[in-house]
């Protein structure tokens, strides 16, 4: 049987996509910075980062849709390219902060368009704790890239 999807379920679907996303990126761009310490902070992101994967997918399953996954090739494609930048350059961590940052903004703005949807507010303390996640990790990136500079 064929269901349209609500809106909200589009969202949060994408919002789930892009979060399993910046898990995989952060975890494979640990190997692809130079100081330790923020390769540390990567993957303490994407460890808080699979908590709010598992709420996102509950939330999705409670409104009786199936959670979405990122598509390994687009996924395999971005990594190799960034670990082709990363090879030709001596130190590719400025690289590495400007695309996460990138992606936390992204994340940030999923969020507000899903807080525009009436029928999100039986998720809006997910929402909140998601985007106080991501404007937490977006002050680690800024200082970060601000030191590596």
């Amino acid at each position: 049987m064929f269901r349209l999807l609500s809106d909200t379920e589009v969202l949060l679907n994408e919002l789930l996509v892009t979060c399993r996303e910046s898990v995989d990126h952060y975890q494979d761009a640990i190997n692809l910075v130079e100081k330790p310490e923020i390769g540390s902070s990567f993957q303490a992101i994407a460890n808080q980062r699979k908590l709010f994967c598992k709420r996102l997918a509950e939330a999705i399953r409670e409104l009786g849709d199936l959670p979405s996954v990122p598509d390994p090739d687009k996924e395999t494609g971005a990594m190799i390219i960034h670990h082709l930048g990363a090879a030709l350059s001596p130190d590719y961590t400025n690289e590495v902060l400007t695309q996460r940052i990138a992606a936390e903004e992204h994340i940030l703005e999923l969020i507000g368009k899903a807080r525009e949807l009436k029928e999100s507010e039986f998720c809006a303390a997910l929402l909140n704790d998601l985007s106080k996640h991501a404007r937490e990790t977006l002050g680690i990136l800024s200082n970060a890239h601000t030191t590596a500079h």
